[in-house]
């Protein structure tokens, strides 16, 4: 292996690799009349006034051979979610309800927290219809990468210009503006190190030009493998104690595992009984061995994908060109599960009533403990009746965005833009009908429409004995939730000189906006499809937006910008966000460049629905205790009352959200003492302000700092009525049967604005290509350090040590006629895991992480006779076999590894244009 490493190295010289470049003038002033959308700007032939633009271009995008559009994000280190990493949401938010995946620029705190986002994707300039079950943001995978022409990013807040959602920059896909032709792309890949994991794409695209226009159309289809936590080798489900010994903790198991509960007597009185595990062997434990709760659970899912993106372009005359653009895109992602059980229900026994039910414990002698057996955890595999339905997750969404330019005199131009979509977006969580359950199991009257089931017909002791029909109707049980959204938007800019400057003519852009938009969702607990009988909540909103935009290039050597735009929203009101750059060039090689801008994040018409739902789990689950009938710990007062053993979870959005706000500025530089050598750096500081996340109950000090957002179960007196008010506010309040003599306390973890941050950070970066007799040599690096990540839900947070002190990626290469090969370094930093081991111990050092990604290609030209027109590529992803580091766990709530990846995976790609 080192050899082959060193080798690596030793000729990395020869190689280059996909990564962002950072725009050079060159780029950006490419004509307006090509077609070619300025991201960060609204004025034609003017580039971005003092902030960093990052491209990756159409070469680069081809030679990576991306799974998704969403893997094209990983090229970008500022991108935190996505490069040298998880691409996509994890397996576990899914669960949550987050169903589309959404870029992290910045690495702003609570991304996944609000429905929208805080970098705002564009598409050719311009927005598309928001989709998610409970979110409403864009998921890039909805642009196939066949029509994708480049990609740009600007890393400043950008709401002055766009709207809403802006708040940490503006990501813009270039499609292409014409085709003419037939293409066929096809990629496969195959893991190595992972073995089952295995994906498939490919795509065709059609196109016509004639005298005055062009039209193309491009349809893809993309399929790609699941793999299972079990499949990876840093996956560790066993929970560890601290003398290092591992057991799996899984409760519902093909072997049936009997509970039991001992009660200490610490009296002699008759109801002086504790089951607190602080007391000597009191507490409740499993008489079995356990067994994996989570190998079979989903490390990285299982994707179908359909796309369908066309556009038409025609001119009429000299001063009106019409472009229409128009795609239609579906998703489903299935989430194989661990199998499904259930937990046959307890004696229900307390302190007080334990000798009552049990009159054996009044001989418990004081200090000694009294066991009672309680239910039996098991799964329903072992019956040949049993189906493990997956989870899944999808959405089908189509658009049309008609664009109408008109040139007037002067060197003026209106273009007015508009674009109506929709989205379909779906889910469906299979479990088990519990009440049946434990009707097959005890027995149960008659009741409403539902006969009476006679006991014993389910032996949590022998599930394989019971008939398939009672095996299918406690399985035929689905949590799900489907969104509809919809948006209309419609702008006219106009843009062109005002008068001249000793550096050129001073230029404005002014504009209107409308933008509508509508969200309905329903969402049902109960047999498979029943949800088609749902009724839907809707709610809607619109906005008007003007603004303006003015360039100013006062001298040759200095430039100004400035830019406001005016939002009134039909709902939350009104906001103007302003913006102001200024780019200064002492020389042709130095520029020096700034800006400062306000932006926000608007609550979304989902948002508007305020949609609440209950969930339950054991107390170990949201506090990290080993034990599931003890309450957490909270630290001033103790509440350790002793009712319940659940905790409520509540989850969804408070009515009432605010707008996320950021204040940002930023200082850079670039220098560019040849046509083949940038050097630059930006600093870069956002204040961000009423961010909407939602407390986290694994932090014990939220239980002191957010007081507000849990309620304790204090006894009989009170506690029903506080219980009863949060169920009125839930939507699935029907389908919660556990009662409040059995919730130990409720968590609030709806989403609300209740934090804010300060972030600051460093990005830079160095290209460098030059022209040689046999080819071209490319060689740089780009990357990011953050200096300040400061956070506050109820109490102040230093992040950063608990962050990649830098990310980064490394490129050099060749290119010798239509040979190219390219090598990417991808570098996370090092940072400190903040979750604790088995020995309780947190502050552990996690290792930097290395991945290095091989492309090779090459591109048949002119005179090749029928391989004309076609280009091979190869890759492999993680050449070395990089393996994230992994740390034994005391708790399953905190994953064994730290980083992300697929492991070795080869990958081999070809397209044909005739």
């Amino acid at each position: 292996m080192l050899s082959i490493r060193g080798l690596a190295f030793a000729s990395v010289s020869l190689l280059s690799l996909s990564a962002p470049a950072f725009a050079q003038d060159a780029d950006e002033t490419e004509k307006d009349e090509a077609g070619i959308v300025v991201v960060g700007t609204l004025i034609r032939g003017t580039e971005v006034t003092g902030s960093q633009t990052l491209s990756v271009d159409a070469a680069e995008i081809a030679e990576k051979g991306a799974v998704s559009t969403n893997e094209l994000l990983g090229l970008v280190p500022q991108i935190s979610n996505a490069f040298n990493g998880r691409f996509e949401v994890d397996p576990r938010g899914v669960g949550t309800g987050l169903s589309i995946n959404r870029p992290n620029l910045r690495n702003l705190p609570g991304a996944n927290s609000a429905s929208g986002g805080t970098a705002l994707v564009l598409v050719d300039g311009f927005r598309m219809a928001p989709m998610g079950v409970n979110q409403s943001s864009i998921d890039v995978d909805v642009i196939p990468s066949a029509v994708i022409a480049g990609l740009d990013i600007v890393t400043d807040g950008g709401s002055s210009l766009y709207g809403a959602d802006a708040v940490s920059g503006v990501i813009n896909f270039r499609t292409l503006r014409k085709f003419e032709g037939i293409k066929v792309d096809l990629n496969y890949g195959k893991g190595d190190t992972i073995k089952g994991y295995s994906y498939w794409d490919g795509a065709l695209t059609v196109g016509k030009s004639w005298a005055t226009g062009n039209a193309y159309i491009s349809a893809s289809y993309a399929k790609r493998e699941s793999v299972l936590n079990n499949e990876t080798t840093w996956y560790d489900s066993k929970i560890y104690n601290a003398a290092g010994v591992g057991t799996f903790t899984g409760t519902q198991c093909d072997t049936p595992q009997q509970t039991v509960s001992r009660w200490f007597r610490f009296g002699a009185g008759s109801s002086q009984f504790t089951n607190n595990p602080a007391a000597p062997g009191a507490g409740t434990f499993s008489l079995g061995t356990g067994c994996d709760a989570l190998g079979e659970a989903t490390y990285s899912p299982e994707v179908k994908r359909y796309n369908v993106y066309a556009a038409v372009t025609q001119e009429f005359g000299e001063n009106i060109d019409l472009r229409v653009t128009g795609y239609w895109a579906k998703r489903d992602t299935i989430l194989p599960i661990v199998p499904r059980g259930f937990t046959s229900a307890g004696s229900g026994v307390t302190g007080g009533t334990l000798v009552t039910m049990f009159p054996a414990a009044a001989a418990t002698t004081p200090g000694t403990t009294f066991q009672v057996n309680e239910g039996v955890g098991f799964r329903f595999t072992p019956n040949a009746a049993y189906v493990n339905t997956p989870n899944t997750v999808g959405f089908e969404t189509w658009g049309v965005t008609p664009e109408l330019t008109v040139k007037m005199g002067s060197d003026w131009q209106v273009k007015t833009t508009a674009h109506y979509g929709r989205s379909d977006n779906y889910q469906s969580f299979p479990s088990t009908n519990t009440v049946l359950a434990q009707c097959y199991i005890t027995g149960c009257a008659a009741s409403g429409t539902t006969p009476a089931i006679a006991a014993g017909q389910l032996n949590p002791l022998n599930v394989a004995a019971a008939s398939a029909a009672v095996i299918t109707d406690i399985t035929d049980f689905t949590s799900a939730q489907q969104t509809k959204q919809s948006m209309f938007v419609a702008r006219v800019v106009a843009d062109g000189p005002i008068f001249p400057l000793p550096g050129g003519d001073a230029k404005v852009a002014v504009g209107l906006e409308y933008q509508s938009n509508k969200a309905q969702s329903r969402l049902n607990a109960g047999r498979f499809g029943a949800i088609n009988n749902a009724a839907y909540q809707s709610y809607s909103r619109n906005s008007k937006s003007a603004f303006g935009e003015v360039s100013l290039p006062v001298m040759p050597f200095l430039d100004l910008s400035a830019s406001l735009r005016y939002d009134d929203y039909s709902d939350f009101g009104s906001t103007t966000n302003p913006s102001l750059g200024a780019a200064f060039k002492p020389t042709e090689w130095l520029k020096i460049y700034g800006h400062w801008s306000k932006s926000f994040n608007a609550p979304t018409a989902v948002d508007g629905l305020g949609i609440a739902t209950g969930r339950f789990a054991l107390n170990q689950y949201v506090a990290g205790s080993s034990d599931p009938t003890r309450r957490p710990s909270d630290p001033a007062p103790a509440n350790d009352l002793g009712f319940g053993t659940h905790a409520m979870i509540l989850d969804g959005t408070k009515k009432g959200t605010r707008p996320q706000t950021s204040e940002s500025w930023a200082v850079g530089f670039e220098v560019t003492p040849n046509s083949g050598l940038n050097i630059g750096a930006q600093f870069y500081s956002i204040d961000f302000k009423d961010i909407l996340a939602a407390v986290n109950p694994q932090n014990l000090t939220t239980y002191t700092t957010n007081p507000e957002l849990y309620y304790y179960n204090t006894g009989p007196t009170t506690f029903p009525a506080t219980y009863a008010a949060l169920l009125a506010q839930l939507t699935n309040a029907s389908q919660i049967s556990i009662t409040s003599d059995a919730v130990a306390f409720v968590v609030d973890r709806r989403t609300s604005n209740i934090g804010t941050a300060k972030i600051e950070g460093v990005d830079f970066h160095i290209d460098w290509r030059h022209d040689y007799d046999f080819g071209q040599v490319s060689a740089g690096i780009s990357g990011n350090k953050q200096t300040k990540a400061l956070t506050n839900f109820g109490v102040a947070v230093n992040e950063l040590p608990f962050q990649p002190a830098i990310t980064a990626a490394f490129y050099t290469g060749v290119k010798v006629g239509g040979f190219s090969t390219r090598v990417t370094v991808n570098y996370t930093g090092k940072f400190t895991d903040p979750n604790p081991n088995n020995a309780g111990t947190s502050g552990l050092r996690v290792n930097p992480f290395t991945v290095i990604n091989l492309a090779m290609g090459y591109e048949f030209g002119e005179g090749t006779g029928a391989l004309e027109g076609t280009s091979l590529r190869l890759g492999i992803d993680n050449l070395f076999e990089e393996k994230p580091q992994t740390t034994r766990r005391g708790s399953a709530s905190f994953i064994p590894y730290t980083n992300w990846t697929i492991g070795r995976v080869f990958k081999i790609g070809a397209s044909k244009k005739f």
